[in-house]
């Protein structure tokens, strides 16, 4: 049989990985030609056209027809994104065009024809808040599909003996168990509860298929890390998070050789899933988080890099497009909080000669009594008719 991933090279749009075998790139200038009298007439010279590129991507493994029906979806919505080609340089594009091509279809590969076309190198700088949230969730359901790759790529299940098996399901539940434990701790409302519960029941339905379907349960996993973080509040997710502190590490294999290796290994994939899916929801509910200052705003920045850098670190070899994804959701994100610190009030330190009433300090700041409440909170004032002498306040 045609090793076909020996032949093709690889490359992505978007952080969606695939394989090209043709493909070109169109480079041109804009004239505009004017008639004039006697036959002649004038070129008029409005600088570099826009390149344009033309791809025949091929994606495989089992994930390949929901990777090709990804690449579908980000031309009809996130259609800009970073087009990376064999023969040159990374290139920020826009997706005009996405083709499923069934007659081109070779064995083992599904094929989507890439039509783009370059965007201004400074567009990215102009990026809204907004628009930076939507690339949030964009990447959040790229990096879905990837998990579901990786949990299907990385344990070793094939062949082996059922104490292996049984292990590893006992890991992968464990996995589950974490969104379970967060869920929990987050506090959510009845209606957030029975928001998130058709997640949860998919994700248990498909622990129960995990020998056969690894990769299925991945998918499941993710969408119940999107599903959490949709419903909770962002700062208590984050505080969760940390008050959990990282996946605990498993206990390294007594022998070399034999099923206790392998055990070991898959537990060691099964940590990796649970901090990419703590990862994955804490990214999705920082994507609408509003800061209420710039110390909260630092403080959620912090907290998103330590949760995903703890969930890169664990991912190996076999999780590139997965490590990938979560790479560019974190980039992302701390551009975003950025955006968002930037439009916050800076904090100012204030103080009289006695302790005035919360209502005094709003008049006096604000100019609206409807504030007191904030700063009674802001300063930890156990009365807030007595607040203290001096307290750190938001600048009008």
């Amino acid at each position: 049989m045609t090793d076909w991933t020996k032949r093709l090279r690889r490359a992505s749009f978007g952080g969606q990985g695939f394989y090209v075998e043709t493909g070109s790139i169109e480079a041109g200038h804009r004239v505009s030609t004017t008639g004039i009298p006697n036959g002649l007439h004038i070129n008029e010279s409005f600088g570099p056209a826009a390149r344009k590129f033309e791809v025949e991507a091929y994606l495989t493994g089992d994930l390949c027809l929901v990777r090709a029906a990804a690449l579908l979806a980000m031309a009809e919505n996130s259609h800009r994104g970073v087009l990376v080609l064999p023969d040159s340089g990374p290139a920020f594009v826009r997706v005009t065009k996405a083709t499923r091509e069934f007659r081109k279809d070779k064995l083992g590969f599904v094929a989507v024809s890439l039509e783009a076309v370059a965007e201004p190198e400074l567009f990215g700088l102009s990026l809204s808040a907004n628009a930076l949230e939507n690339q949030v969730y964009a990447l959040a359901g790229l990096a879905c599909a990837a998990l579901g790759g990786f949990a299907g790529a990385t344990f070793t299940l094939a062949g082996q003996p059922s104490p292996v098996l049984d292990q590893a399901v006992t890991a992968a539940a464990g996995s589950l168990g974490d969104m379970v434990a967060l869920r929990e701790a987050s506090r959510l409302s009845p209606e957030s509860l029975a928001a998130v519960a058709p997640a949860f029941a998919a994700a248990e339905t498909a622990l129960a298929g995990f020998v056969n379907d690894p990769g299925g349960f991945g998918l499941a996993l993710a969408a119940t890390a999107v599903a959490l973080g949709d419903a909770s509040d962002p700062a208590i997710l984050a505080q969760t998070i940390v008050a959990l502190g990282p996946p605990a590490d498993p206990l390294p294999a007594q022998v070399s050789r034999g099923t206790a290796l392998v055990i070991a290994a898959n537990a060691t994939e099964a940590v990796a899933l649970t901090a990419s899916a703590r990862a994955l929801a804490l990214g999705e509910g920082m994507a609408r988080r509003v800061y209420a200052d710039r110390p909260a705003a630092l403080t959620a920045r912090a907290v998103a890099a330590a949760v995903f850098d703890d969930a890169l670190a664990r991912i190996g070899r076999a999780g590139l497009d997965l490590a990938r994804e979560l790479s560019a959701m974190k980039g992302v994100l701390a551009e975003l909080v950025t955006r968002r610190e930037a439009d916050l009030a800076p904090i100012i330190h204030v103080s009289v000669p006695a302790r005035m009433p919360s209502l005094w300090w709003a008049w006096r700041l604000y100019a609206d009594p409807t504030r007191a409440e904030e700063l009674a909170r802001r300063a930890g004032a156990f009365n807030p008719a007595s607040m203290p002498e001096s307290l750190d306040a938001l600048a009008a």
